[in-house]
């Protein structure tokens, strides 16, 4: 019996049971729900509105764009709306209005992955447009959704979450 007596600070010491097949401990999110995420869009909707009318508009008064046609300026203003939402979605996971909640979106894929471009272009173009189409049904699914999650999200298998910093 030449075992020695146990010491909690031998550094030696094989583990007891062996650590490398412990599955990752699962992270628990507080999932952002529908009200904060109506308060996000109200606030990026004010953004792009104020970027129309300090950018868009002179633009069209410049041109003399004056009748209700769609106009090349009209097609940059989707366009640059477009990449607002899918561009900073991308990056950081979040838009401005998403910001000042403190919400964020991220990946159920993976946790602590971020979006891929894929992902992004589906839920912000694809799954927003099918959620929005039948009387905005997708969108209200937060509501009732036990992971707060909207068709948008349930396409791509993204969730929006407290945002802790």
């Amino acid at each position: 019996m030449n075992e020695r007596p146990h010491d909690p600070y031998d550094l030696n010491r094989q583990p007891a049971f062996d650590q490398t097949n412990v599955p990752e401990p699962a992270y628990h999110h507080h999932f952002a729900g529908f009200w904060i995420r109506v308060c996000a869009t109200l606030l990026d909707s004010l953004f792009l509105i104020g970027i129309s009318l300090l950018i868009f508009n002179p633009l069209r008064r410049l041109f003399g764009v004056y009748d209700y046609a769609f106009s090349m300026i009209d097609l940059l203003e989707v366009l640059f709306n477009l990449l607002y939402m899918v561009l900073l979605t991308w990056w950081t996971g979040q838009t401005l209005g998403k910001m000042i909640t403190g919400i964020r979106v991220i990946s159920g894929r993976q946790a602590r992955a971020n979006l891929t471009a894929g992902q992004v272009l589906l839920r912000e173009v694809i799954g927003k447009t099918l959620s929005f189409l039948p009387f905005g049904l997708g969108y209200m699914w937060v509501g009732w959704n036990s992971k707060k999650q909207g068709w948008h999200d349930l396409i791509v298998r993204t969730y929006v979450v407290w945002d802790r910093k």
